[in-house]
């Protein structure tokens, strides 16, 4: 039960005590009226022999007895109301600890992936990089009589598993580079991520949509925007099997203030819904949402495909 029900539910106590009072009031002014008491003095007097002249003491022991179970239920009331509201003001305070621990572990995150984006540039690039130049050389190379035949194939097979590995890394390092934290770079590079993706589904028809990044714009949410756009088409490319994807980024005012608006439609095949919930990337995405206080919804086209959009207070 929330605080605002607890002190609604006093409020209508008290106007309920109120109105018995004023019914009790009423209802002795009509008994000294009618002149009750005498009245049923000489009833019960006609029959002693019943007893039933000690009726009304039965009455007023009942009425007490009701009055003191009454109060004691109350009590008890007052104390589980009590409770659920320090319950409840707990659970609030865990709410905002669990959303500022999820900002924590997003941001350590793009730490991990920038160490990550670097170390895979700077170690495993410069090797790739020597094994092309030496295959290379033993490629060019093969115009000496003396070298062997095969020599010239097994270079030509180094210098193309390093350009596979080159270039799984590129992708790879695209993938993890950290979002940008500029309001221009944002715009940048959701567009280049947009594209980048494109290339790499030549087959759908893209409508995009997107504004420029408003340079009020927290990094988190700027991360957050790049983020979810990126996982969105990844799930996109992998489970969707869509022809056509509308991207739509846009700032709204309404009665919550001002909202950023993200929306992202296919015409897929659509999710089941248990994978709303305990999809990795579908949870993803709500994490970081709500770590902005935002709200997030998942669903089903009414025809076919998926929506997927959220809005988040700015």
């Amino acid at each position: 039960m929330k605080i605002n029900e607890f002190w609604k539910m006093r409020k209508d106590s008290q106007r309920d005590a109120v109105a018995t009072a004023v019914v009790i009031a009423l209802i002795y002014v009509l008994i000294l009226w009618v002149n009750l008491a005498e009245t049923l003095t000489n009833w019960f007097a006609q029959y002693e022999d019943l007893q039933l002249d000690e009726i009304p003491f039965l009455l007023l022991l009942i009425a007490l007895g009701m009055a003191w179970f009454s109060r004691r239920r109350m009590v008890e009331l007052n104390k589980e109301i009590h409770l659920r509201a320090l319950a409840e003001e707990k659970i609030m305070q865990l709410l905002v600890q669990n959303k500022a621990l999820t900002r924590h572990v997003l941001r350590i995150q793009e730490v991990e992936r920038l160490h990550l984006a670097r170390d895979l540039h700077d170690d495993i690039g410069q090797y790739l990089l020597a094994i092309r130049l030496d295959a290379s050389a033993l490629n060019l190379s093969k115009k000496d009589q003396n070298l062997h035949a095969s020599t010239s194939l097994y270079a030509k097979r180094i210098l193309a598993n390093a350009d596979h590995i080159q270039a799984m890394t590129r992708a790879l390092m695209r993938r993890l580079r950290p979002a940008p934290t500029s309001s221009q770079d944002c715009t940048e590079a959701i567009s280049i991520l947009i594209k980048e993706w494109h290339e790499q589904q030549p087959n759908i028809h893209l409508d995009i949509n997107v504004e420029a990044c408003s340079s009020l714009f927290t990094e988190q949410i700027n991360i957050t925007i790049y983020r979810f756009i990126q996982e969105a088409l990844t799930n996109i490319s992998k489970h969707a099997d869509a022809l056509n994807v509308s991207i739509s980024l846009k700032s709204i005012s309404n009665e919550r203030g001002q909202l950023l608006c993200i929306e992202i439609i296919d015409d897929g095949v659509g999710f089941k819904a248990e994978e709303t919930s305990h999809g990795m990337g579908i949870i993803g995405m709500r994490e970081r949402i709500d770590a902005l206080n935002g709200t997030f919804i998942a669903k089903n086209n009414i025809s076919k495909g998926v929506t997927i959009s959220a809005q988040i207070p700015i």
